[in-house]
């Protein structure tokens, strides 16, 4: 079935207002209505993790959920041209507009391409790995590494890598969702790493929160809520205001924020600060950044201009078992042919595989190692990257307290060598992209 992370640029254009509403399509088949309204009677009244509970087949996108990590390089050259900026003030606007550039393929793309509503991905399993890459004329290519290092809780670990340009960055995400009135509130704990070659500058990110709204009309669609921040370890900050759509006015998907400077130790709201920009716009659309000292309006990220990149992917047939798309080929197939019945045989049949596994390894006291990442606290990180996420923490938890990070980084490299858990994929072999081809 068509992948959730080809090109957009052909279906950019189809929003250039940047103001999509809901979707005029639903994702429940016409046949499954009654089988749906039961579906959303039982969440309604669920009070634990909604991640936990089965999802009819009909409401399944068809792609693991570990592939959404690679949004964060769905365009390479925003990223590469960081290592462009020559001082601080300069490269913390540009890590921003990176950042935006990220959230239209990880939290609108999937609506504005089908137009008929966000649906829910494959949890991954145990050891899942998904491996890309893209190429650009000017600063080559950039490769992109994603394994579900933990199950219980749910957990991916990303890394991506534009070696020509010298950038490189690690980090984690996981979900816990519950439902208030008839909106799922999304929780996003994690974090994302930046660094260049170029500079020892370290830029840590922090992870936005959710709103899934209209899911009782079947028309699901994505609102980014809450806030999200940057720091960069030489003190430099950006923040994101995100504004959700009142319920009678106003419009979806705006924000505001500002790049500021902030020498304090912990984040403090309401603190003095220098601030060298004010940002505002819609993360779907277009986004400006505004000058404090001049007044000068200048574009941060226009997704309508700034077409996505093809992803590079390796045939199914030529990846590994644990691949995200060799795993769930059944049962995507099953689902782009409408056979919800065989898509909901050959899913149980996956997670009743890794129950069996969990078994056996509970049984055996075995424990599983992630084959690509490491887990490195920040106590016993360097101190640049330990004083970011200090701040952060200051003012938002859920950036947690450490980072796994790819075995085969600069980074980790650096690093003390720490003994690799055996594996069926090494890091050289997640970085090739043989026999690829462009979906």
């Amino acid at each position: 079935m068509t992948s959730d992370t080809k090109s957009v640029s052909s279906s950019a254009s189809s929003r250039r207002d940047g103001t999509p509403s809901e979707p005029n399509g639903s994702i429940v088949p016409s046949s499954s209505s009654g089988d749906f309204m039961s579906f959303f009677k039982g969440i309604l009244s669920f009070t634990g993790d909604l991640s936990s509970l089965t999802c009819p087949s009909f409401l399944l996108n068809g792609i693991s959920l570990l592939e959404y990590g690679a949004h964060w390089s769905d365009y390479p050259h925003v990223l590469a041209e960081i290592t462009k900026a020559t001082d601080s003030a300069e490269r913390i606007k540009l890590v921003a507009r990176w950042f935006v550039s990220t959230l239209y393929g990880s939290y609108n793309k999937r609506v504005a391409e089908s137009n008929t509503g966000e649906k829910k991905p494959f949890n991954p399993i145990l050891g899942e790995q998904f491996l890309a890459s893209w190429n650009d004329k000017d600063f080559g290519e950039t490769k992109f590494v994603c394994e579900q290092v933990s199950h219980h809780p749910p957990v991916s670990a990303i890394y991506f890598e534009n070696a020509q340009a010298g950038i490189y960055g690690s980090g984690h995400f996981s979900q816990k969702s519950k439902f208030k009135g008839t909106t799922m509130k999304v929780v996003q704990e994690g974090r994302v790493t930046l660094r260049m070659k170029n500079t020892d500058e370290i830029y840590c990110l922090t992870l936005p929160n959710l709103n899934i709204c209209s899911i009782l009309t079947g028309k699901p669609f994505l609102e980014m809520s809450d806030t999200t921040y940057i720091r960069s370890s030489k003190g430099y900050s950006a923040e994101f205001q995100w504004q959700t759509k009142a319920w009678f006015y106003g419009e979806y998907h705006k924000f505001t924020g500002k790049i500021f400077t902030d020498a304090a130790q912990t984040y403090v709201p309401g603190a003095e600060q220098d601030v060298l920009f004010a940002l505002k716009g819609k993360w779907v659309a277009d986004s400006y950044a505004v000058d404090q000292k001049t007044g000068a309006e200048s574009v941060l990220f226009d997704v309508n201009a700034q077409p996505s990149a093809d992803i590079v992917i390796k045939p199914v047939d030529q990846q590994s078992e644990i691949e995200s798309r060799r795993v769930w080929q059944k049962v995507s197939e099953a689902l782009a042919s409408g056979n919800y019945d065989v898509a909901s045989r050959e899913k149980t049949d996956i997670e009743e595989k890794q129950r069996a596994l969990r078994r056996e390894r509970a049984e055996s006291s075995a424990e599983w190692k992630p084959s690509l990442f490491t887990w490195i606290d920040d106590a016993s990180d360097e101190k640049a990257v330990k004083d970011c996420y200090a701040y952060l923490f200051s003012a938002k938890e859920s950036v947690g307290s450490g980072s796994w990070v790819f075995n085969d980084s600069p980074h980790h490299a650096a690093r003390k060598p720490t003994p690799q858990a055996s594996g069926t994929q090494t890091p050289s072999d997640a970085f090739s992209t043989a026999q690829s081809s462009v979906v």
